[in-house]
């Protein structure tokens, strides 16, 4: 079996174990939550054909959503970034991007790694809680709620980044 494919297995696994038991126990001021099961898709290689990175987003959202109770949001918002992950790089890598690596933070620059991590973290948490309210009443309410979970869940996946991940970079 391909090593790559079961690397990106255990870590599925154990990321999607770290958020279900461990950080979504974790509510900081009643109201953020560190979200890092979304790094997955982060960190999938340029070359994942973009159905593979859709179902993944999908299948990781739905599991996250079953333990949650709260059938549809982590879903949707991970199928939402899962589609626009493409359009993101494509947007922020305007060169041509070296095929051996990975849209990780050991492997690019740091810039550009939190930019990229920055939008697809604050496309999902806007996604997520506007769904979630399904009103912009409280929209200055709303943005602080989103901006203080990407916040916080910018710092939980660089982490996680930190610790999961080696370079790719040949030297």
């Amino acid at each position: 079996m391909n090593k790559n494919f079961l690397t990106y297995f255990f870590r599925f696994i154990l990321i999607v174990l770290l958020q279900i038991f461990v950080l979504n126990k974790i509510s900081l001021w009643g109201f953020v939550m560190p979200v890092v099961f979304i790094s997955f898709i982060f960190s999938l290689p340029f070359q994942t054909p973009k159905w593979a990175v859709i179902l993944l987003g999908f299948l990781i959202g739905i599991i996250i959503d079953f333990f949650t109770g709260i059938i549809g949001i982590q879903a949707l918002a991970m199928l939402i970034i899962s589609f626009i992950r493409p359009f993101i790089i494509r947007i922020l890598l305007r060169k041509e991007r070296e095929e051996h690596l990975r849209p990780i933070l050991l492997d690019m620059r740091f810039f550009w790694y939190f930019q990229y991590a920055f939008l697809l973290t604050f496309i999902y948490h806007s996604v997520y809680f506007f769904v979630d309210v399904l009103s912009f009443y409280n929209f200055s309410h709303t943005m602080l709620v989103i901006l203080s979970n990407t916040v916080c869940s910018l710092v939980c996946i660089f982490l996680i980044q930190i610790l999961f991940y080696k370079s790719s970079k040949r030297y």
